[in-house]
């Protein structure tokens, strides 16, 4: 059994089924098999270069976010500027994360 795409919805259905589940439209042989199969892409991996630059600008962002932190402790802080400070924080974290990730499997 293979999947194929309703040529009405896109939505992935049974190349046995007659119609589609999820519009109901009848399903011929001639539609595209999907491709479940990840691969991999033609880009060029990032350069030693590229990699520190953005290491270096997502560790800047989680600087920011934990010194705009330090000056909310010492003045009454509105919601927002506490939501900023954290938002600025876990995104610099969560991108130092995906450039680590990148730059490792970029070496294999």
């Amino acid at each position: 059994m293979t999947l194929i795409a309703c040529s009405e919805c896109g939505r992935a259905v049974s190349d046995k089924a007659a119609v589609c589940v999820g519009c109901g439209a009848p399903l011929t042989t001639s539609s595209s098999a999907i491709d479940l199969v990840a691969k991999r892409s033609n880009a060029p991996p990032p350069t030693r270069e590229q990699i520190k630059r953005r290491a270096l600008l997502s560790l800047s962002i989680l600087a920011l976010g934990l010194i705009w932190t330090v000056f909310l402790d010492h003045r009454p802080s509105s919601r927002l500027a506490s939501f900023m400070a954290a938002l600025l924080i876990i995104g610099g974290l969560c991108w130092f994360m995906v450039v680590l990730v990148h730059a490792a499997s970029s070496r294999r």
